[in-house]
């Protein structure tokens, strides 16, 4: 008789989404995390990547969880851009960094053919154009009297194969997971306090 007192005296308290006071501020601030982390964080991903990648080039070398600067230039380069960063005479390689989002996978890209060799290093076989030029900037260097300069050129000229030094801008990073856990948890805060 006990058992089956209790058993209706419980029956009677169902309890529906209303009787919970603030139930549904909950519901709506989950159903706004759930919308951000489906929908924002891809494009959060990709704009915390590229930004990491582009600062890559301010800071001479690629940042993982220490600096690894990379190699020096071995030419001179000739004019008043003799002082400007590695890899930033025109800035479109930097520029060229951009992100596109393909189903579930965020690709971090660049469209410049040269792109992969700057971020892997190689070699790289001196063609007939590149030759011409070479021997251009060897004569003009010669003009500025800047012998050292007109030397590497000319070397460049005469080579078959020039090695490309690796200058890794792009790659896995813990400082820049980090950065992108980070975001995602401010944001985060910001839409569980509203």
């Amino acid at each position: 008789m006990w058992h089956a007192h209790l058993h209706r005296k419980y029956n009677n308290m169902a309890v529906d989404n209303k009787n919970i006071n603030g139930l549904d501020d909950v519901i709506r601030k989950l159903q706004n995390a759930k919308d951000y982390l489906q929908n924002k964080v891809p494009t959060v991903v990709g704009v915390e990547a590229v930004k990491h990648f582009k600062n890559n080039f301010q800071l001479e070398g690629f940042l993982n969880r220490v600096l690894k600067k990379w190699e020096a230039r071995k030419i001179k380069r000739l004019g008043s851009t003799d002082n400007q960063k590695i890899l930033s005479k025109s800035g479109e390689l930097a520029d060229s960094i951009d992100f596109r989002i393909q189903g579930n996978t965020i690709i971090i890209y660049s469209d410049k053919v040269y792109a992969q060799i700057h971020n892997e290093g190689g070699k790289i076989t001196v063609t007939d154009k590149m030759r011409k030029y070479f021997w251009a900037m060897h004569y003009e260097a010669k003009q500025q009297s800047n012998t050292i300069a007109a030397e590497q050129y000319k070397g460049m000229a005469l080579a078959k194969i020039i090695v490309m030094p690796k200058r890794k801008y792009m790659g896995d990073s813990v400082v820049l997971d980090e950065a992108i856990v980070n975001k995602i948890t401010r944001d985060l805060d910001k839409i569980l306090a509203a």
